[in-house]
Formats: structure tokens, sequence, C-alpha cells
């Protein structure tokens, strides 16, 4: 049986991550509260302030003629301008590392709880399954390194619909991946807050609840 587990709100506590470096960089005023990321829509809860900053370099000027220029009483300096941190360049540019490859477990002993239900369960084929892109890879491979990751098969995927093309069994707390389910196979729900209103096959607090006998007992279903 082939059995998918998410990193993320699974074995890495991301979103507890993001709200950690947004603070680490982007500090509450004085009698303002931080952030708060409480579900995976991170645009609704992270906010940026504008940002004063000075071109590195001037805008290259494929008709600039040199004459001209030194005739003319045009300035050399380098403008200043107002720049504003999105989402995409705060997780994928700027934080990668910091965020996907320094966070810490979602709960204590998550990946060993993983690791011994590998070594235990030598018929089932286990699959890490993540949806990353550009350096978040390579930061994500660092987390899995340093927490002693023994899984074998890593996906990285770009849509979440895409996880159900390589297993029978997911272990996910993403509710994109909950209510894509096929019918044909079994979702084991990590329950939070916000995916509490979706629906699954079974439902634990965290992976520390799974062991030998309760997957037994997923894969059973799936045989049913």
């Amino acid at each position: 049986m082939k059995i998918g587990i998410c990193i993320d709100g699974v074995l890495r506590n991301f979103l507890g991550r993001v709200e950690e470096v947004h603070e680490k960089y982007f500090p509450p005023k004085e009698g303002e509260e931080g952030v708060q990321v409480l579900d995976y829509d991170l645009e609704k809860w992270l906010v940026f302030p504008e940002e004063e900053v000075k071109q590195s370099e001037m805008e290259f000027n494929p008709d600039f003629n040199e004459e001209e220029f030194m005739a003319s009483n045009e300035s050399t300096e380098l403008e200043k301008k107002i720049d504003k941190t999105t989402v995409e360049e705060f997780l994928y540019e700027k934080c990668t590392l910091e965020i996907f490859g320094y966070a810490g477990e979602e709960i204590n002993s998550a990946v060993d709880t993983l690791n011994n239900l590998v070594l235990d369960n030598p018929e089932h084929e286990f699959y890490l399954i993540s949806r990353e892109i550009g350096l978040s890879i390579p930061s994500t491979l660092f987390f899995l390194c340093k927490t002693k990751c023994m899984v074998q098969n890593i996906k990285f995927i770009k849509e979440f619909k895409s996880f159900w093309d390589f297993v029978d069994v997911g272990i996910t707390d993403r509710p994109e991946i909950i209510n894509s389910k096929p019918e044909s196979k079994i979702c084991l729900k990590v329950n939070k807050n916000y995916n509490d209103s979706y629906k699954s096959d079974f439902t634990v607090k965290s992976i520390k609840e799974v062991d030998t006998e309760y997957l037994n007992k997923m894969c059973g279903s799936v045989l049913s």
C-alpha cells in the first residue's frame, strides 16, 4: 500500500514558523499586536510595511545617446522609490531557508513517529509529498535532513490535487487535499481549526496517534 504524508502541518510547523520569521523582520510597533497566521491563506494574515529603497543601478536605455545626455541637465543620481514585500517574495526569495529549512516540527517527535512507522511496516511504501517551488525545495530537504527523516520517496508537486496521483492513503491537514480525495482512496485528517469542517475517513490530533494497528485499519479500508 502506498501511504502519503504531507510535510507541512503533519511534520513541519510551517504556519508557526512563518509567524516567527515575519515578526523577526517586521516587528509590531509599540502598542500593536503581532500578526497571527491561523490558516494557509497567508495573504489574509501577513502585513508588510512600505519601504523606501534606492535603485541599485540605472535602468538600461537601448536608445541612450551620450552627446545628448551630456548636453542635457538630466541627473545621474539613482532614484528612490517606495517598495513593499509580497508574500511570494517573503517565502521564496528573502526568507526561504529560514522558513522552510529552520522550521521546527509540528509536534515533538513527529518525524521519529514516522520513522518508526516506516521501520515497522516494510510492506508499505511511504511517500513525503509537498507543494514546493524554487528555493523552498532544497530548504525542505534541509528540514528533512536535520530531523533525520528516513522516508526515501519524496515528491514535490505544483498542485494539491496531484497528491492523490501517488498514494492510496493520505495523511494531511490541507483542506485542498482533503477535499480532492477520490472515492477509492482513504484520507486521514490531522485535525486543525481551519479544516474542522472538512470530512475525512479518519481523524487524529497528530501523527503520534498513528501506530501500526491504526495504519493497518486504514489500509484495510482501501481494500474492503
